[in-house]
């Protein structure tokens, strides 16, 4: 049984947030694209605790956040690179970073010593928010992190849609950067998109029964062709399900049993134990390069909320990503 500050924290989303009005309607949640974009969320950071710095540095047009476990320190001539994470964070790609991805993101610095370097990057429905357009202007800014910051990303990290940017931001990395692609250790997807047509057979069950307080098909079909702008649905870049999974570095992958994208992620889960991707494998699983955690009757993104599961995931995140420093 859920802990009974998960129960609170869905009755919350459930009752008194009502997301699903936006996301389980396709004429609401293009009303909430449509105001999102009239007015713009704040993507500042609030103010971290006395043990982590935030700097700020704009990178191409984007704002390019540095969150360090401690005092910035500029590199000397004489260190060799030092390691960091890229963050990217989720939102149905229309809406931006917030508390709680803050929150996750100074606790991780905190713990794993890593500069975590979180893009915000352009939102559907502006023109430059496309797959395409993003996901190599990150494997650019991965360049630039390397020579402006003289940083190596070990790590890539990501929630909801952010998760599906990661993972196809790690494909293009291998296809077009392999000396960046050489350095990255881990991947941490957190209840990620992963196939942007949502059409599974248990993706629809799951929505049917209403499991999801959070997400519902009929809004995210509203989103994801704006963020595909052509591409097709089984491209990697759009839907990272459909990529080579033995090229990959070690993955963890976070789901919970309520969560709408639960199915995509069990594919996934599917795919590194050898299977078709159309198959859906329960349970957590261990393997060699990778690991699953299924936490039954969590819901979407549990990982970043306040709840004791949430907690028990941070740990487990950490653990792996400071397993896998070099």
């Amino acid at each position: 049984m859920p802990s009974w500050s998960a129960q609170a924290i869905r009755m919350y989303i459930e009752y008194m947030r009502r997301s699903k009005q936006a996301f389980g309607d396709a004429q609401n949640m293009r009303k909430s694209i449509h105001d999102l974009y009239l007015h713009p969320q704040s993507f500042c950071p609030p103010t971290p605790g006395p043990d982590i710095t935030v700097d700020r540095q704009d990178v191409d047009d984007w704002p390019l956040y540095r969150v360090s476990p401690a005092p910035i320190r500029e590199k000397d001539e004489t260190e060799g690179s030092r390691s960091a994470m890229l963050y990217v964070h989720g939102g149905a790609f229309c809406r931006e970073i917030d508390q709680a991805h803050w929150t996750f993101i100074f606790s991780t610095a905190r713990n794993t010593g890593l500069d975590i370097f979180v893009p915000i990057y352009p939102l559907v429905p502006r023109p430059t928010a496309t797959a395409k357009q993003v996901i190599n202007a990150l494997v650019e800014l991965c360049r630039n992190i390397r020579s402006i910051y003289k940083h190596d990303i070990v790590n890539i990290t990501g929630d909801s849609a952010g998760g599906c940017i990661a993972l196809a931001t790690m494909y293009q990395i291998l296809d077009d950067a392999p000396e960046l692609a050489e350095k990255i250790t881990s991947i941490v997807l957190i209840s990620p998109v992963l196939d942007i047509s949502f059409s599974h057979p248990e993706t629809l069950r799951t929505d049917k029964e209403g499991r999801d307080p959070w997400l519902g098909v009929a809004g995210l079909q509203v989103i994801t062709p704006l963020w595909s702008a052509g591409l097709s649905t089984l491209d990697t870049m759009a839907s990272p399900l459909y990529g080579n999974v033995a090229r990959l570095p070690p993955v963890l992958l976070l789901s919970g049993t309520d969560d709408l994208l639960n199915s995509d992620a069990r594919r996934l889960s599917a795919k590194f134990q050898g299977k078709d991707d159309g198959k859906c494998i329960p349970g957590s699983v261990q393997l060699e390069k990778f690991t699953y955690i299924e936490e039954p009757q969590m819901i979407h993104v549990y990982p970043l909320l306040p709840c004791w599961e949430g907690g028990q995931a941070r740990s487990t995140i950490e653990d792996f990503i400071r397993s896998h420093i070099l």
